[in-house]
């Protein structure tokens, strides 16, 4: 009976890490996300013909050296033509190109895109600034929704430690009151109960671990032949994060175990 009890208890503790896991690496692929999609903020601007590349070199220095930008790539209008040809899917002389040298601005915050602006817009060199207001507001949006998925996910990873130590605590509580009924003049029966659950304990948070990633990795695989442009963070990229949230909760748990008193017991 007693076997059975602690293969329950081990099971329920052992799904229990698996969902935290789960929760873990939601909450890290929704900042991932997150992070990616503010790399997608860019513009292009349209530079004037009559630039040297001297004067090109020294704009895009200007550019890089302003606190709102991330980075910049120059599109030679050559490049330009040859996208626009396969954009369209038709083939134009390379003398009709009327394409000029060009240069794609990646910028770190939507809410600075104004202040940026403001300096290329009396710039002699830039002829037009072309900003994509629709895909700004759809990546806000899919950012706006991976923070929230990253708050809803976390919460959810917290609220694991209720149910984790609530299990670790009752398996502990029902030891000791089995030694005090055994042994009732020893002093140490809390202690011995307690060490006893430390194994097992943190073997089931190994195991839960174990079965996540195998879970993570055939599903992470699964998805993204399925959706192709789906980003999630690979194994290599996760585990470090999954590691260090499993060891927070072990040793919170663990600990709060030490201040249960005798009178609760």
């Amino acid at each position: 009976m007693e076997r059975r009890k602690g293969a329950r208890t081990f099971i329920a503790l052992t799904l229990s890490f698996i969902i935290f896991n789960i929760f873990i690496s939601l909450s890290s692929n929704s900042y991932f996300i997150g992070k990616i999609l503010k790399s997608d903020y860019f513009f292009t601007i349209e530079l004037q013909n009559d630039n040297s590349k001297e004067k090109l070199q020294e704009f895009e220095k200007f550019l890089i050296e302003n606190e709102n930008v991330k980075g910049t790539r120059f599109l030679s209008k050559e490049e330009a033509f040859r996208n626009l040809q396969k954009e369209l899917e038709i083939v134009i002389p390379k003398s009709e190109n009327p394409l000029p040298n060009s240069i794609i601005v990646y910028f770190k915050d939507e809410k600075k895109l104004h202040a940026i602006q403001e300096l290329l817009d009396v710039n002699p060199m830039v002829r037009e600034i072309y900003i994509d207001s629709q895909f700004l507001q759809n990546t806000q949006r899919k950012i706006s929704a991976a923070n929230m998925s990253l708050f809803i996910c976390l919460a959810l990873s917290l609220g694991m430690y209720y149910p984790i130590t609530t299990i670790l605590r009752g398996v502990i509580i029902r030891d000791y009151m089995i030694f005090a009924i055994k042994a009732p003049q020893n002093r140490k029966n809390f202690s011995v109960a307690r060490n006893k659950n430390l194994i097992p304990f943190f073997g089931s948070a190994l195991v839960g671990g174990m079965i996540f990633f195998n879970i993570y990795v055939i599903l992470r695989e699964k998805y993204q032949q399925i959706l192709s442009t789906l980003i999630l963070q690979s194994f290599k990229q996760i585990i470090v994060i999954e590691i260090v949230a499993t060891l927070i909760l072990l040793f919170l748990a663990w600990k709060s175990t030490g201040k249960l008193k005798k009178d609760e017991v």
